[in-house]
């Protein structure tokens, strides 16, 4: 269950990472020969990609290597359940919410 709230928050860096590699502003200026000017989303899509994409890597490992390493637990059970992580994004791009 952990790994799936983890995955819903992830939702943000990933619309963040789809956002840079599609290239939005890069296709409108496409339009223009000799565009010359900066995309007015790219600096706070990048800091909310790294920003957050560190924040969903620093609770995967406290929920998946930390937690069960104290607990004196087998850390490869919990590291199989990492795979749950990107399962709520896919969902919503099948269902199409994003």
């Amino acid at each position: 269950m952990a790994n799936l709230l983890i995955g819903a928050v992830a939702i943000v860096p990933g619309l963040c990472v789809r956002w840079l590699l599609t290239g939005h502003e890069l296709a409108r200026c496409a339009e223009r020969l000799g565009c010359k000017e900066p995309a007015g989303n790219t600096l706070g899509m990048t800091l909310g990609a790294v920003l957050g994409g560190a924040f969903v890597v620093g609770m995967v490992l406290v929920v998946d290597v930390l937690i069960p390493w104290q607990e004196g637990r087998r850390p490869h059970l919990w590291l199989g359940m990492t795979a749950l992580v990107p399962a709520p994004f896919a969902i919503a791009q099948a269902a199409g919410w994003i």
